[in-house]
């Protein structure tokens, strides 16, 4: 039946879906942009701009903030806007300790009921992994790291605990990416793939379950090393001038 000045309903349910499809698109242009660093932690979602960017309205950019702050991406401030979230170092060990857990319970499961097809899956994803560690692509190493991640909660078969894994681990994704930025990181991660799939290959439970956690602490590991390497370089990038500078003023302050 016709609805009064709008059209068929099946109009309006169509323009309805139209309109979801752009939201969820726009959340997830943003949401890439968060996790590749191109909108880094503490930056503000300017509407204006990220809308000429992406081509559509201010609306739905400001309804893809507004769900982003639901997964916990974006930090809404009442009249100062929406921000990329910035963790402390406290929450960020804290989701690491978490994700220890379920990772190994993850891995755990996956040991007694993997399938020929995830074993097949899981081989040609540690495999992209060594190619990127021979040719030093850091990216192309990170987006497949994270799709083993993720693949192995997915067909470990626990919906709950996926969701759990997902949710949090999206929070730390531009840090993890800089946990690559020192030298043999990567190699020393794909060590730790290959030893836990083996172990989860071979049905051995709570030996995956142990490399898992440990492959989630080594990484938890890698990330404060590449917190203090960064650190390290703007020291270097200081004059010493500057530095004696400095140090002359606290001397003369005692």
């Amino acid at each position: 039946m016709p609805v009064s000045g709008t059209g068929t309903v099946a109009e309006l349910r169509q323009r309805i879906a139209s309109r979801e499809s752009l939201g969820r698109s726009v959340q997830a242009a943003l949401e890439q942009m968060i996790e590749t660093g191109a909108l880094e932690p503490g930056a503000r979602l300017n509407e204006m701009e990220l809308a000429a960017r992406l081509g559509v309205s201010r609306g739905p950019v400001r309804e893809a903030a507004r769900a982003l702050e639901r997964t916990g991406l974006v930090t809404v401030i009442l009249n100062r806007g929406a921000f990329v979230r910035s963790l402390d170092i406290k929450e960020v060990l804290q989701i690491y300790d978490m994700n220890a857990v379920l990772f190994g319970h993850a891995a755990a499961l996956l040991a007694r009921s993997i399938t020929k097809a995830q074993d097949a899956e899981l081989r040609v994803i540690v495999a992209r992994m060594d190619e990127a560690v021979e040719a030093g692509r850091r990216e192309a190493f990170f987006a497949v790291n994270v799709l083993f991640h993720q693949q192995l909660v997915e067909f470990c078969g626990n919906h709950p605990l996926r969701d759990v894994y997902l949710e949090h681990t999206r929070k730390l994704l531009v840090l993890r990416r800089r946990s690559f930025d020192v030298v043999g990181n990567m190699q020393a991660a794909n060590h730790e793939h290959h030893r836990l799939l083996e172990a989860i290959l071979s049905g051995r439970t709570e030996q995956a379950r142990r490399h898992a956690e440990v492959h989630t602490r080594a990484g938890q590991a890698r990330y404060l090393s590449s917190v203090a390497h960064v650190s390290a370089a703007a020291d270097n990038r200081t004059m010493p001038g500057e530095r004696n500078h400095h140090a002359d003023d606290r001397e003369d302050r005692r």
